[in-house]
């Protein structure tokens, strides 16, 4: 409330509508400007006035009330024709990448692409929204409670329909990216839940930046405490991050030579702990293409016949179907748990031979083990299959690429 009575906007306000709604309220008498996200609440009633006075005035009868309907919440919106015929081009000749996106898609698996500087890094993670499936009326009101919250709300959109890409700065400080402040606030992973949260120069972000988000990739929300309460933000994502391979960015191509010392790419690695590495279950080395695989980028045109057998969201559609109706609580694969891949994995016993093999030859830790075998299901789902077969474990281990960090992991030995 202004000094001159006034009743101003604030963030929030349809958080505060739900809320309402679920202790019993009939009616909720908001700033006029906060009408339209709090009629987004079914079930309640909502009343405006632009100042005390008017206020008092309606509630003695002395002028009419001013009401605000219901917005129904319309169905979720579907990425256009033309954004999905786009889908694929200026990835061609990137097949095992479109696989990794469509894995990440799918399972909701978080990714890690390692490559030198220009090669397409950001363009593939840019294209995993897309693949994602339409939300429901559920995930949208929660998108856009977290919206509101943070002060982001739009009211030309009063419903967020599409799925949200967030991406953040190496130089961001970790109360931007996980929220906070005296009245705390959603951060980027937040503002992110839903869809995609993008960290580009992963090796750059500070160490201890990084190290806040293994709690929350691993419970899907942001608990912030402070001395009189605890704030509990959601924050379901699924992470890309993009690196480079040391500091030049050249380690390991075929043309260009790396200017790095091993001690210098020892320590580029070493801002990235093994507990965060751990969690990513997709590791992907990704290399320059040849001029001949550019030119086809250019002359491309958009047509179905364009995308890679994975970019297909129909495919990733009909693999969270599948999802859905096996695994308990019809949560994606990544939630998985021991017992739960016990019960409903469906692994071949030559398959688990080779994951056993596996874990011995890389000296993989059980979190990244058990990673591997939900990686397995989901790209035994893409196919279509209801079992596990030993390929599909055998592709899953080529997304463990622990050699990726090697340089890194001697120099752990060594110490």
């Amino acid at each position: 409330m202004g000094l001159d009575g006034s009743l101003r906007p604030c963030r929030g306000v349809i958080a505060l509508a739900d809320l309402a709604r679920q202790q019993g309220a009939r009616a909720l008498i908001v700033p006029p400007a906060n009408a339209p996200e709090a009629a987004l609440i079914p079930n309640l009633t909502i009343w405006t006035a632009s100042n005390l006075k008017q206020l008092v005035q309606q509630l003695k009868g002395e002028c009419p009330i001013v009401r605000i309907e219901h917005n129904p919440s319309p169905q979720p919106a579907t990425p256009a024709a033309k954004t999905l015929d786009h889908l694929g081009l200026g990835i061609e000749g990137m097949d095992r990448a479109a696989h990794a996106l469509a894995l990440a898609a799918a399972g909701g698996h978080h990714l890690l692409m390692v490559g030198p500087p220009g090669c397409g890094k950001t363009h593939l993670a840019r294209h995993l929204p897309l693949l994602l499936p339409p939300l429901t009326t559920s995930e949208s009101l929660t998108i856009t409670r977290i919206h509101s919250v943070a002060g982001e709300f739009d009211a030309s959109e009063p419903l967020l329909h599409q799925r949200p890409f967030r991406s953040a700065h190496h130089s961001c400080s970790g109360a931007a990216l996980l929220g906070g402040g005296h009245t705390p606030k959603p951060g980027k992973i937040s503002l992110a839940h839903g869809g995609v949260l993008f960290l580009d120069e992963l090796a750059e972000f500070p160490r201890r930046v990084l190290d806040l988000l293994r709690q929350p990739l691993e419970d899907g929300n942001v608990r912030l405490s402070r001395s009189r309460e605890t704030t509990v933000f959601p924050a379901a994502v699924t992470l890309v991050a993009a690196t480079n391979p040391c500091p030049c960015g050249w380690h390991g191509d075929s043309t260009q030579a790396c200017r790095c010392t091993r001690a210098q790419r020892q320590r580029y690695w070493q801002r990235l702990s093994g507990p965060l590495l751990d969690r990513i279950d997709l590791q992907l080395r990704l290399e320059r293409r040849s001029s001949k695989q550019m030119r086809s980028c250019l002359e491309a045109t958009p047509s179905p016949q364009t995308h890679s057998a994975w970019l297909k969201p129909s495919r990733v559609k009909a693999a969270r179907r599948r999802m859905r109706t096996r695994n308990p609580r019809g949560c994606s694969n990544r939630f998985l748990t021991t017992a739960d891949l016990h019960r409903y994995g469906q692994f071949e016993a030559n398959g688990l031979t080779l994951w056993e093999r596996v874990i011995e030859q890389r000296r993989l830790t059980t979190r990244s083990s058990l990673q591997l075998l939900r990686v397995a299901r989901t790209i035994a789902d893409l196919n279509g299959q209801d079992t596990v077969p030993t390929e599909a474990i055998a592709d899953a281990s080529g997304f463990r690429c622990t050699d990726l960090m090697a340089d890194h992991s001697a120099g752990a030995e060594s110490r």
